[in-house]
């Protein structure tokens, strides 16, 4: 048995069509609704899944960890609601985490054609993550399969807890695979400025964070 972990904000162009393909592969889903204004609560609850809401947008660290506490099975699949990660990547995930303790997937593995905004941010963390953490190519993938009892003091906020992660799998030597996944940026939303910066500012803050790493791990 796995749990599967979607965590939400203002999905509502995508959730639908995420959930219909997610319910085929999946039968324990939990979808986190980190505080949409839109309308991803109410369509996420026409479906079988365990809706939890959060009453503000606490960051999608915050997010997974809430999910976390909600799962009761031991192997976890996460998943960006967005409909850039197709769900059909989950069964082989779960297979791969039978002999592992965390699955990462890795868009670069699959020529996955990513706008060169990310692209270039993506591969700067990845080329110093993968400096201490060479099984990991892709640290910032929002697809991963991980044993729950191995992971139980994650933190951070934001997007943080996806090197947090990595990095507390790294210092307590956990076994680490990662498989390809492809992504579709196509359905991406236009970007407005405001918006832009946020992604900025929040790639500088994982820059420091994989930096921060690498010192404390010299």
């Amino acid at each position: 048995m796995f749990t599967v972990i979607v965590p939400v904000y203002n999905e509502e162009e995508n959730i639908e069509k995420f959930l219909k393909e997610l319910t085929a592969e999946a039968k324990d889903i939990i979808v986190v609704d980190d505080g949409s204004t839109d309308k991803t609560y109410s369509i996420a609850k026409k479906f079988k899944v365990k809706v939890v809401r959060h009453k503000n947008n606490m960051g999608k660290s915050q997010a997974v960890i809430t999910g976390l506490k909600v799962a009761r099975s031991e192997a976890v699949v996460l998943i960006d609601g967005d409909n850039q990660l197709s769900p059909k990547y989950i069964p082989s995930f779960v297979k791969e985490l039978e002999r592992c303790d965390l699955v990462i997937g890795n868009r670069f593995l699959a020529g996955a054609k990513i706008p060169l905004h990310r692209k270039l941010a993506n591969l700067l963390i990845a080329k110093l993550v993968s400096s201490k953490i060479p099984e990991v190519g892709d640290p910032l993938n929002g697809l991963r399969a991980l044993r729950k009892s191995k992971f139980k003091d994650l933190e951070g906020d934001g997007f943080r807890m996806d090197l947090d992660m990595l990095f507390k799998a790294k210092k307590n030597n956990l076994r680490i695979h990662e498989l390809p996944v492809s992504a579709d940026y196509s359905i991406q939303k236009e970007i407005s400025l405001s918006d832009y910066i946020k992604k900025t500012l929040r790639y500088g803050q994982l820059l420091l964070q994989a930096v921060e790493f690498l010192l404390i791990s010299c």
